[in-house]
């Protein structure tokens, strides 16, 4: 076999690996490691997951490929298994915001040393930018994506060279270089979560609790900056 098709997404996620050592936590059945020895993106990938029956696929799948000598398989909680500057870029894909934020927290080792972070939550997106910004790693870059009718954000994080500008509220939520770049996945995103909103707003209008009350003003909060960025990236 000489070929290897990825998702839509997880190919998005290789496509920000610019560094040849690799460590892939989270690697389900090691595709995206595999993908990056074949394409020459990468020399060495150290391709680890909490789960042992995903890795005994793994396994199977890196030797079908031929890729034995390039991609060490290992069992790991997060960056558990992994020395520090083994691997020059970190990939954690497809795990919600709270996860992503707990594995680089018993990770710290790893990002006080230095290692860049390809990462792609899937929720609390905001959560993980914030928990970045305090560790003083940078977004470099950011890309958004739709795939099967969802909504995917990736980043690439590296360690701040100069003091990073305190962010806006706007920017932990969407991403500042998303709104920079007016990046046309997120204009159709914030006009997705208009609509529901505002039929969420709506829907609302003629109950007067104390909870809902509450409701509303988040709620309409949230249109207003959602407005406010939309007009900013059209």
């Amino acid at each position: 076999m000489t070929d290897i098709k990825l998702s839509k997404r997880m190919q998005a996620v290789a496509h920000m690996v610019t560094e040849n050592s690799v460590v892939d936590i989270g690697c389900d059945h090691a595709f995206v490691s595999i993908y990056l020895i074949m394409s020459k993106k990468a020399e060495k990938v150290i391709a680890m997951d909490v789960n042992k029956g995903p890795l005994d696929i793994a396994r199977q799948n890196v030797s079908s490929y031929g890729c034995e000598l390039c991609i060490d398989i290992r069992l790991s909680n997060g960056f558990e298994k992994l020395h520090v500057g083994e691997a020059k870029v970190a990939i954690i894909a497809g795990m919600g915001g709270p996860l992503t934020v707990d594995i680089l927290k018993r990770g710290k080792e790893h990002t006080d040393a230095g290692i860049s972070l390809v990462l792609q939550p899937q929720s609390d997106i905001g959560l993980v930018r914030q928990y970045l910004y305090s560790i003083d790693y940078e977004i470099i870059k950011e890309d958004m994506l739709i795939e099967d009718g969802k909504y995917y954000t990736l980043m690439k994080a590296i360690p701040a060279t100069d003091n990073i500008l305190p962010y806006s509220e706007e920017e932990f939520i969407f991403g500042r270089c998303l709104i920079k770049d007016k990046h046309p996945v997120l204009r159709s995103y914030l006009e997705l979560e208009l609509r529901k909103n505002r039929e969420l707003l709506s829907s609302l209008e003629h109950i007067h609790t104390e909870k809902s009350i509450l409701r509303k003003k988040e709620i309409s909060d949230y249109v207003s900056m959602c407005e406010c960025v939309l007009e900013n990236i059209v």
